[in-house]
């Protein structure tokens, strides 16, 4: 149960109020993982990439999936050091494809961020970073802000939930990029439409170049 709140407030975005008699939040509390600060938080960010890195670890784990086939190949590094993070989106979207295809919706509603979270850290391989960022919102998307060498890239994973939502989500990754002085971002769209489009394309955004797939 404790597990399910930290996967709420990392992963989700769910806020939840500080309350010393819930019996979950005393435990956080006395194991040290939460502090007050505006409703519950997490204690600081090394907590919080350590639970991130056990959380996606346990995911893989227990779904047994094999993801060496396509987050191992030579050809995500560039010249200049540089990441190749189209064909990281792209291998994703493929392995998605291929592995979670026939998963059902609220697993992969509950645990694709970790997956993505999964994925990337072998590709990084000891070059580079992952911070994560979830955003307080109605659309409780996660920024992943990935270092890898000396550059710098930003993938937003978000849940989709229709055309307004996109195009206001598209607005706040652009602010984003701007805060970080990039021109470029990356969107992962976990897509649980009945029929999905597995597709993938770039696009202009108020001046920004953004590569969104759909998975």
């Amino acid at each position: 149960a404790l597990y399910e709140l930290v996967n709420k407030m990392l992963v989700e975005g769910i806020v939840e109020d500080y309350s010393i008699h819930d019996p979950l939040i005393s435990m956080g509390l006395m194991f040290g993982i939460f502090k007050n600060g505006k409703g519950i938080k997490i204690h600081n960010k090394v907590y919080e990439e350590i639970i991130y890195h056990y959380m996606s670890s346990k995911t893989r784990m227990k779904t047994g999936v094999s993801m060496t086939e396509f987050n191992t190949s030579d050809g995500f590094k560039l010249v200049n050091n540089t990441l190749n993070m189209e064909l990281v989106l792209q291998k994703f979207q493929a392995f998605m494809q291929e592995q979670y295809s026939k998963q059902d919706r609220d697993f992969l509603e509950r645990h694709g961020r970790l997956v993505f979270l999964a994925f990337i850290r072998p590709i990084l391989n000891g070059h580079g970073y992952d911070f994560k960022e979830v955003e307080i919102s109605e659309e409780r998307r996660l920024d992943v802000t990935i270092t890898y060498y000396q550059h710098k890239y930003v993938a937003e994973l978000k849940i989709w939930r229709g055309p307004v939502a996109h195009e206001k989500g598209l607005t706040q990754l652009n602010d984003y990029l701007d805060r970080l002085k990039l021109t470029e971002g990356y969107l992962v769209i976990f897509d649980h439409s009945a029929v999905k489009t597995w597709h993938s394309e770039w696009i202009t955004h108020n001046g920004k170049r953004i590569f969104i797939v759909w998975v």
